[in-house]
């Protein structure tokens, strides 16, 4: 699953409060020195020392490079682990729950001893070169817990649940960039900095509270299963629908396209699908009929919402040509069926792979996409809906061709 700007933007976020947080924002000035070879007071002599300035420059990117090794190895990392693992929801809740108790520890409801040990590592000598520069960034990531530890924590239990490698890998590097850029500002505008630390310093705290009420609310979400909720709802309210797509708001029901249009809507993608039994099967097969496709997965909590709305939908109106067809790219057949279980799904469902999801370009869950009887894509919905919803769009299409055929 693509992994949404809305993710992106809080892992962004958690980088700069991590950038801000009180043990670290008191010592950048001595790492920047450290790393690029530069005295503090050299450094506050400003651009007149073009030496020292590309001396910054160089040796803070390759900082920040090492830093990065780090930390999207373990966004990468917890994607990958967590696609296998979150379809089982009691791993899901532990995680979350985790992420609490991080969230709990920055505001100071809660201490664990584990995350006040420091393992940085100094040295008087200072990194010789790049080379150097870019050894104490991954020292710098791999041993610096008291506060980074907490926050770093959340983005990584975000990635775990954020639908594969890529997706770690996408949120940490986010995550790395928010720490990292500052160390660069930093480096080119000492005096600039020193100044705002100055009017800063007594507002650290509050860092610490807003960032364990960020870590929070992320925990929540992951425990409950509406972590998908950043990509789905949220984001359907600022991210436009792709080219020939009809515009799908919130807050009121789309409108069907008028038949004389319909040759200008994209055909929906021939893709790879099974059936539970391991049966392949083609979109394409239901040509003729209007298509109601919900890309969903076990673990989504607004993709559970929707089945009872799908389930009488398809009961109601398959005798008039609707097909409700749910894809799952994340739980495989044995999934399913347990979830089957406590969950009657009555209309079919499918198995996919994660380029199913990049072909339709799904960039959250729940995803809806609505096929006319030629098997063009003439909705995009994005989000948990309700049934009414979902008929504003349906039916037009269900009486269109009825009306096509009576000419």
């Amino acid at each position: 699953m693509e992994v949404s700007n809305i993710n992106i933007v809080v892992a962004f976020i958690a980088g700069i409060l991590s950038f801000l947080s009180p043990c670290v924002l008191p010592l950048v000035p001595g790492y920047v020195s450290l790393m690029s070879g530069v005295s503090i007071d050299r450094l506050k002599e400003g651009g007149s020392q073009s030496g020292a300035r590309r001396a910054v420059i160089l040796n803070s990117l390759a900082f920040n490079m090492g830093l990065s090794v780090i930390f999207v190895t373990l966004g990468a990392t917890a994607g990958l682990i967590g696609t296998a693992i979150t379809s089982n929801p009691w791993v899901r809740i532990i995680g979350g729950v985790i992420i609490i108790a991080f969230g709990l520890q920055l505001i100071g409801l809660l201490k664990i001893s584990t995350l006040y040990k420091d393992t940085r590592f100094f040295s008087d000598e200072k990194p010789r070169g790049m080379l150097g520069s870019f050894t104490l960034g991954i020292a710098f990531a791999a041993g610096w817990t008291p506060c980074i530890g907490p926050i770093l924590g959340g983005i990584i239990g975000l990635a775990a649940t954020s639908g594969g490698w890529r997706s770690g890998l996408l949120l940490s590097a986010f995550y790395s960039a928010g720490l990292a850029v500052p160390f660069l500002l930093t480096g080119l505008g000492i005096n600039r900095f020193l100044a705002f630390y100055g009017r800063f310093r007594k507002h650290l705290h509050k860092v610490e509270v807003v960032s364990g009420l960020l870590l929070i609310a992320v925990g929540l979400l992951v425990a409950t299963g509406y972590s998908t909720w950043l990509a789905s709802s949220t984001l359907s309210r600022f991210l436009p629908n792709p080219e020939n797509l009809i515009k799908v708001k919130t807050d009121a029901p789309p409108t069907a396209a008028a038949p004389g249009d319909r040759n200008s809507f994209p055909r929906a993608p021939e893709v790879a699908l099974q059936t539970i039994d391991g049966k392949s099967f083609n979109i394409s097969e239901l040509r003729g009929r209007v298509v109601l496709l919900n890309f969903w997965a076990t673990w989504c909590g607004p993709c559970r919402s929707e089945i009872p709305e799908l389930n009488s939908m398809h009961r109601d109106l398959q005798s008039r040509g609707l097909s409700v067809v749910g894809v799952s790219t994340y739980d495989g057949a044995d999934g399913v069926r347990n979830f089957w279980k406590d969950n009657k799904q009555d209309y079919t469902v499918l198995l996919g792979d994660r380029g199913v999801e990049s072909t339709f370009e799904v960039v959250g869950l729940p995803t809806t996409f609505i096929l006319d009887r030629e098997g063009r894509i003439r909705a995009k919905i994005i989000g948990e809906k309700k049934r009414d919803y979902f008929e504003a769009v349906v039916k037009p299409l269900l009486d269109e061709t009825a009306t096509a055929q009576q000419r």
